[in-house]
């Protein structure tokens, strides 16, 4: 059975956006989930103090305060950037439609794509990649069904989900994706873009009424 994963959540900016960095402990490899706002900084410092190499930088979705800290990761990780293909266009022109940021944001062009049923390995993990659009067309998330644990991005938070009022946002769009995450086991762990974690179990009564067509 593979060691434990090692999951660090790293918060930033105004939304208080989590970046988490995941560790294989015996391998010392770890790969980044997202890039907040005023992060950069203090993600360094803990893959320092971990004494281990991040190569992937992995953007669930193109939102602002999920990706302005990603030019800069980039470059002091060495780490290639992926996402999702329909992320290019809104990468290449990064901005916010509903605020003013108090932030430039950097145009960015990944390395690589990742679509629904790729995997990511991480030493003798492997996440599967859902594309779970609704809050984002561009979403996706990260499961690894053997560690019981989603990267979920901002599609699920405890007692909730993800916004659908924004631009490319679609209510219906999101209750298939939350469909799509009723059948994992109740103790997998939920880690989401704001906020604390939860479990699938303790969202999966709101989430059953929500996703039932009756």
């Amino acid at each position: 059975m593979s060691a434990p994963l090692d999951i660090l959540p790293i918060p930033g900016g105004p939304l208080e956006t989590n970046a988490y960095l995941v560790i294989d402990p015996p391998s010392r490899s770890g790969i980044l989930v997202d890039a907040p706002p005023e992060t950069s900084d203090a993600i360094v410092a803990r893959v320092r103090d971990a004494g281990v190499t991040v190569d992937r930088i992995v953007l669930t979705h193109t939102h602002w305060d999920h990706i302005i800290d990603t030019a800069a990761l980039r470059e002091a990780l060495g780490a290639r950037i992926l996402a999702h293909s329909d992320a290019d266009a809104h990468l290449a022109t990064p901005g916010s439609v509903g605020m003013a940021l108090p932030y430039s944001v950097a145009p960015i062009v990944p390395d690589g794509h990742l679509a629904d049923g790729d995997t990511v390995s991480l030493g003798d993990h492997a996440f599967s990649v859902l594309h779970l659009p609704g809050h984002d067309p561009s979403h996706i998330a990260l499961l690894s069904v053997d560690d019981r644990v989603l990267l979920g991005g901002d599609v699920l938070f405890p007692g909730g989900h993800g916004r659908t009022d924004l631009p490319g946002a679609d209510q219906a769009t999101m209750v298939q994706s939350l469909a799509r995450l009723l059948p994992l086991p109740d103790d997998t762990t939920v880690y989401p873009g704001h906020g604390q974690a939860t479990t699938i179990g303790a969202e999966r009564d709101w989430m059953t009424r929500m996703t039932d067509p009756a």
